[in-house]
């Protein structure tokens, strides 16, 4: 009989990270499914951030390029600090019981996640026809490591009253492994047991759409996304003992800026908002709304707050805080943002966590090719002319 060290967190962000955790069905789903006949369980697999206006290259391939500029963007995110895998409690319970102990259980079994994103515009004579990008996200969950690298092309047009439209596609190598060092065993002879950290490596697409207006307010936005659009089926255990399916995720993010904000020129006003939800095979699941809005002063300073909402009651608060460093002594041609959020959850995981703390970077730039010097040709009749003629 296996059950996994911590399972409560492994399994919770896999069935679907936004929602509250069940600790004892969750070990009960976990125990009957390395125990029984091979089962597939449909899978939360992306991971959520609170800086979703900044990362938006992370869910939605239509936005790459949509800057205008080259742009690097990164973030780490923290999920429930402090939330660790009680070690010698574990221990001491599995001894009583005549289980077979490890040392080797996790210091932190908490969600912890890492991206990176580069995109790259399309741009001939002065106009934006899309743009490309690749990116990366290391995802951690319990004894469970993901890791999912995109890449991705996106067309744009404009309309005559300066709107504009895009689409975007991208591809994912989507690699999942479990750490089984992590699990406690009654039978070491099991045969149910997975025994091996070999990595499962499948490949999904997504897609997504992307306008924008800049009459509307003084710019609004919205987007549509999908990944995981072809699901796929991953394996642990010799011959497929425990099965994981992916779920498609459904992206819906909003917002516009408000210039002038309370009539004061130095303040903008950028109110914004996601929807996200996972299309199983028993419909949409209850979806989770984030609402935020950010404060910008003199772009310089930036502070704000987001509300996770899950059904009819508060998920999550954050605080977040901006910091536009300036380059080039005020230059367009660069942009840097460096963002930080501080998430406390509302519900009962609050008990055992002080919180989730998420980081990014955003760095845009220019390339400015050079002019192209003046080629002069001279005929062989007038080799000998003056050089100062031409």
């Amino acid at each position: 009989m296996a059950i996994p060290s911590f399972s409560r967190i492994f399994e919770n962000r896999r069935i679907y990270f936004w929602r509250k955790m069940n600790i004892k069905l969750l070990c009960l789903g976990l125990l009957t499914a390395c125990t029984a006949v091979p089962v597939a369980l449909q899978a939360q697999t992306d991971p959520m951030f609170t800086h979703f206006t900044y990362n938006k290259l992370l869910y939605n391939p239509a936005y790459a390029g949509a800057s205008g500029q080259f742009c690097l963007n990164a973030i780490t995110h923290q999920q429930w600090l402090g939330y660790d895998d009680e070690s010698k409690l574990l221990k001491t319970e599995a001894k009583g019981n005549g289980l077979m102990t490890s040392d080797n259980f996790a210091k932190n079994v908490a969600p912890r996640t890492n991206g990176l994103g580069f995109s790259a515009p399309v741009i001939v004579k002065g106009n934006n026809y899309g743009g490309a990008f690749l990116a990366m996200i290391h995802d951690k969950i319990a004894y469970e490591t993901n890791v999912s690298i995109r890449g991705g092309l996106s067309g744009a047009y404009t309309l005559s009253s300066g709107a504009n439209i895009r689409l975007g596609f991208d591809f994912t190598s989507y690699t999942k492994q479990l750490d089984v060092t992590g699990l406690r065993y009654h039978d070491p002879g099991d045969p149910n047991i997975p025994t091996t950290s070999s990595p499962d490596t499948k490949v999904e697409f997504g897609a997504g759409a992307y306008y924008s207006d800049p009459n509307i307010m003084d710019g609004a936005f919205i987007g549509v996304s999908m990944t995981h659009l072809n699901p796929q089926t991953f394996s642990y255990g010799p011959g497929g003992t425990v099965n994981i399916t992916t779920n498609r995720h459904l992206y819906i993010v909003g917002g516009y800026k408000q210039e002038n904000f309370l009539g004061n020129p130095s303040l903008k006003l950028e109110p914004s908002f996601l929807i996200k939800t996972v299309m199983g095979k028993g419909g949409m699941v209850k979806p989770q709304l984030d609402l935020q809005g950010m404060a910008t002063w003199q772009d310089l300073f930036a502070g704000g707050v987001n509300m996770r909402v899950y059904g009819a009651g508060f998920e999550s608060f954050s605080l977040m805080f901006g910091y536009y460093p300036p380059l080039l002594g005020g230059s367009s041609s660069q942009k840097l943002r460096v963002g930080y959020a501080y998430d406390l959850s509302t519900n009962k995981i609050l008990r055992a966590s002080g919180g989730s703390h998420e980081l990014q970077v955003n760095y845009c730039f220019m390339v400015t090719l050079p002019d192209r010097p003046p080629v002069k040709y001279r005929h062989p009749l007038y080799m000998d002319r003056p050089y100062t003629l031409d």
